[in-house]
């Protein structure tokens, strides 16, 4: 019997979500002072959902600024945020040149990222660190075949060990009945009339459990039966729901940035709040009238600009609140606080620069900038986000085919990420600084020692060009020096009869 399918789905959701309750709680209430759409309070699935109305905007754009600086240096466009390696023992019984493997990866690599290209994973991840950096904890599921999408803390539960380790999952989703297929509809009992015509969602319960150390098992639950054929099981390197936690503490989810500043949040939101009130007020003309002026009310209240009315100027007067020394006090609080938020979310961040293409240096100083800002956040999601999702496209690749044979089975790839990845513009100062050194030490006889096609490979590598129908390969080299030296030959074998031609006409 498997252990997964001896689980009640729908108790153990309601289980692990009782602990989740202020974990939800707080994203909630972070959620109202930036970006209320992400965690409403009143979720009730029909669609009707009402959202708070912050008094400020600086909530929301510091977490579009702070998530788009997030991509951009863990997911850069177009460009590996990750290296692959092989064991250098494996490697050396290849009897391959080192330039010639890195060539086969670097291929690997631009396949992984133009496979997360082709499947949106971007878009999806900016979403999910919107999620993370206001909720605090996010569920990405990146199944082989679909393309990935973000489980939002709502809907999903989960248990860890105390070190970190994932040993439940519960997700929670709604489903139509009309969507499933014709088998899994007659394995369900106990239907009513209003889910069969369309009119009530199913719930659909996600059970994922540790079975061992190295492995999980998975099985859905629809009214309590649970349905064959979406049992699985899974290694844990290639577990296909990826849970990301932003602030890890040791607890079974994860805590948020702005949770750090909330304090400052609110009291910002309550200030703007109350200047724009105090405004508003201030902006309001209210006219007083003496009871025995001559001029009337309702000539006062009909009367144009430019008008003339008989009356006292001293008869009339405007009711002001001078207020002007409280308000312009919390104006300067709220523009301490507005600094205060805006260096919290990068918004005064030196590296601005908008371009299609984005150096490796500018990538490597948002990283930096992130690093120190956030307090090891950035080297944390490398680990958590990164290595995970590089792992399950390189399986996604694998199914399909695209690995290369010599990279298959027989090796284990050695998955860089993070810093130290953005390492490439180091390699090709080190190899310019040996070749540099070298020249000067051979002199004449520096091209004697140099293989010249494994230079060209590590240099292109370093500077993240594909040599592929590029540079010539050993082979063609070979074939036209050979062609080179049969032309010779025939010009060899020609020329005396060309010669002896001539002296006979002579």
């Amino acid at each position: 019997m498997y252990e997964v399918k001896t689980v009640d789905g729908k108790k153990l959701f309601e289980r692990l979500n009782s602990s989740k309750t202020n974990f939800l709680l707080r994203a909630q209430e972070n959620s109202e002072l930036t970006m209320p759409q992400l965690f409403p309070r009143n979720n009730d699935d029909t669609g009707n959902i009402s959202y708070a109305t912050p008094y400020q905007s600086l909530g929301a754009r510091g977490i579009n600024n702070l998530a788009n600086k997030i991509i951009l240096t863990l997911f850069p466009p177009a460009t590996a945020f990750f290296k692959l390696g092989i064991n250098p023992l494996v490697a050396q019984q290849m009897r391959k040149g080192e330039g010639e493997i890195q060539t086969a990866l670097y291929a690997l690599e631009k396949g992984i990222v133009n496979e997360m290209e082709i499947t949106q994973l971007r878009a999806t991840l900016v979403e999910m660190l919107k999620q993370l950096i206001v909720g605090g904890s996010s569920l990405l599921y990146v199944p082989v075949g679909e393309n990935p999408r973000t489980i939002k803390l709502e809907n999903f539960g989960i248990k860890r060990s105390k070190t970190g380790k994932v040993l439940d999952i519960v997700v929670k989703e709604s489903i139509f009945y009309g969507e499933l297929d014709a088998k899994t509809q007659k394995q369900i009992p106990d239907i009513s009339d209003d889910v069969k015509s369309g009119k009530k969602p199913l719930d659909v319960y996600t059970v994922i459990k540790r079975v061992s150390a190295t492995h999980f098992e998975s099985i859905q639950e629809i009214n309590k039966t649970k349905i064959e054929e979406t049992y699985g099981r899974y290694k844990e390197k290639e577990l296909p729901w990826v849970f990301v936690p932003f602030i890890d503490r040791g607890e079974d989810y994860g805590r948020s940035y702005v949770e750090d500043f909330i304090g400052d949040l609110k009291s910002y939101e309550g200030l703007r709040k109350a200047i724009l009130e105090a405004s508003a007020e201030a902006a309001r003309i209210i006219y007083l009238v003496k009871p025995n002026a001559t001029l009337s009310i309702r000539k006062l209240k009909k009367a144009n600009s430019g008008d003339v009315l008989l009356g006292n100027v001293d008869d009339v007067g405007v009711l002001q609140a001078d207020k002007r020394l409280e308000v312009g006090m919390a104006q300067q609080e709220a523009e301490i606080l507005r600094q205060d938020l805006g260096t919290m979310f990068l918004l005064d961040s030196s590296v601005r620069r908008n371009a299609e293409r984005v150096t490796a240096e500018e990538i490597r100083r948002v990283s930096q900038e992130l690093e120190v800002a956030l307090g090891g956040i950035y080297s944390t999601l490398a680990n958590v986000l990164q290595e995970p999702l590089v792992k399950l496209y390189l399986l996604r690749l694998r199914k399909k085919g695209f690995i290369n044979d010599s990279l298959k089975d027989s090796l284990e790839l050695e998955v860089t990420t993070g810093s130290a990845a953005l390492g490439r513009g180091t390699e090709f100062t080190a190899i310019s600084t040996f070749l540099q050194t070298m020249a000067q030490v051979l002199g004449q006889e520096f091209g004697t020692y140099m293989k010249m096609p494994e230079l060209i490979a590590r240099v292109a590598n370093s500077l993240d060009i594909g040599t592929s129908e590029l540079v010539k390969t050993q082979e063609e080299i070979a074939m036209e020096q050979q062609q080179q030296q049969e032309a010779q030959m025939q010009q060899q074998a020609v020329a005396p009869t060309i010669n002896g031609a001539m002296k006979q006409q002579g």
